[in-house]
């Protein structure tokens, strides 16, 4: 899903949601087989980051529990 050296060039924001994809949505559908809800350790400050990845669409939301840190909706 990435090649090498992905990290130094993008933002955590994206990390973060590669992290994510590529441990839930995996090719052919790029979705889970279900819905998965989760916590990584946070690619920016190092923190909480919790997730949810959907099985109907593959839709990713994210939210770090620093304020102010990594979060998005897609």
């Amino acid at each position: 899903m990435t090649r090498p050296g992905f990290g130094a060039f993008s933002s955590a924001v994206a990390r973060a949601q590669a992290a994510v994809r590529s441990q839930h949505c995996q090719p052919p559908t790029f979705r889970p087989a279900q819905s998965e809800r989760g916590t990584i350790r946070c690619t920016k400050c190092g923190g909480n980051l919790n997730y949810t990845a959907s099985a109907i669409d593959g839709r990713t939301t994210g939210r770090c529990s620093t304020a102010g840190c990594v979060t998005w909706n897609d």
